[in-house]
């Protein structure tokens, strides 16, 4: 007969086993936290270029026309003509956007009493973007929110100097830029960090012919 053979696993084998199967499963934990961390960041950002997207589209519908109405129009009664949009107006303390639009659509500016001014206002108190239809200077009135608490619209630049939106008076055509922000405090994640994505878009907004008639 054979002689019976025992084996047997010694220690230093089974530690070995052990930390081949400890660095396995590190290995898949470590790509699965990777794979959902990426996977949250880019469904942030998305959702943040959504929001930004829908308020230059929003601007730039109103401030070109609908078909129902006419599109930013300058003030033909003043000497210069005045520009369409006034980027330096103060709502309530806070930094906005005032556009006249050519409402009845005859292709100038015939005063609030037959046209009418719309507004875009940053509330930095809230993260978000307030606009007028109309706009009636000292009682602006009711107002639509158009973007989320969720982001921050970047219209906090100096209201003399403003970065985030300006006019070119030779070509006629205004530039808005909007930053959002997925986290709009900052806290505690600064802004553009991993773990608090932040984007800029901008949009150049072409308005119509100023009439001179």
């Amino acid at each position: 007969m054979n002689p019976r053979h025992n084996k047997s696993v010694t220690l230093v084998e089974l530690l070995i086993a052990v930390c081949i199967f400890s660095l396995i499963v590190i290995g898949f934990s470590s790509i699965d936290t990777f794979s959902q961390y990426h996977v949250i960041t880019s469904d942030r950002r998305a959702k943040l270029q959504n929001d930004a997207s829908y308020v230059l589209e929003h601007m730039a519908k109103n401030i070109t026309g609908t078909g129902t109405s006419g599109g930013a129009v300058g003030d033909v009664t003043n000497t210069p003509t005045s520009s369409p949009v006034s980027l330096t107006t103060i709502i309530g303390g806070e930094n906005a956007i005032v556009i006249n639009i050519d409402y009845n659509n005859n292709g100038k500016w015939d005063g609030t009493s037959t046209d009418r001014r719309i507004a875009y206002r940053y509330n930095a108190a809230n993260y978000e973007i307030w606009y007028y239809s109309p706009y009636s200077g000292d009682t602006p009135g009711s107002y639509e929110v158009i973007a989320s608490k969720k982001i921050r619209p970047d219209f906090s630049s100096t209201i003399s100097q403003p970065t985030y939106c300006t006019y070119n008076s030779a070509n006629n055509y205004i530039e808005v830029q909007i930053t959002s922000c997925w986290d709009p405090d900052g806290s505690p994640a600064a802004c553009g960090s991993l773990d608090n994505p932040a984007l800029s878009m901008k949009n150049r907004i072409y308005m119509p012919a100023v009439s001179t008639h």
